[in-house]
């Protein structure tokens, strides 16, 4: 492996993704995305995001006792409201999520009928 390639590879680049230093004169060079940065204790899920989030959702309702307003869920999931909203809305269309008089949000019949199924397996 020649020196520039080496030194792509230390800097987490591809060698054939080079910086304007690192180009041969006349051609062009690819933008490269800063790499995501964590902090050192969040983590990381796999799979989907969006997935990931909404049954985190779901999870803290049920940790407080079934029922939380936007900016609690939002507090305590650590979603911007906007996000948590977009999410509530899909899961209540699914049955997963209902909303109370009060604006509050709770959980879906379907949470039922989904736990019946799998107790009725177990």
């Amino acid at each position: 492996m020649d020196e520039q390639k080496e030194q792509a590879v230390d800097e987490g680049r591809t060698p054939e993704m080079r910086t304007p230093e690192t180009q041969s004169p006349g051609t062009l060079s690819l933008e490269m995305a800063a790499p995501e940065i964590r902090s050192p204790g969040a983590r990381r899920a796999p799979g989907v995001q969006s997935v990931d989030r909404a049954l985190d959702i779901l999870e803290v309702i049920n940790a407080h006792g079934g029922q939380l307003s936007l900016s609690e869920l939002a507090e305590e999931t650590g979603l911007p409201a906007p996000t948590a909203h977009r999410l509530l809305r899909t899961m209540i269309a699914k049955g997963y999520v209902r909303q109370l008089a009060n604006r509050s949000y709770g959980l879906g019949e379907k949470l039922i009928l989904l736990g019946q199924a799998a107790s009725a397996r177990a």
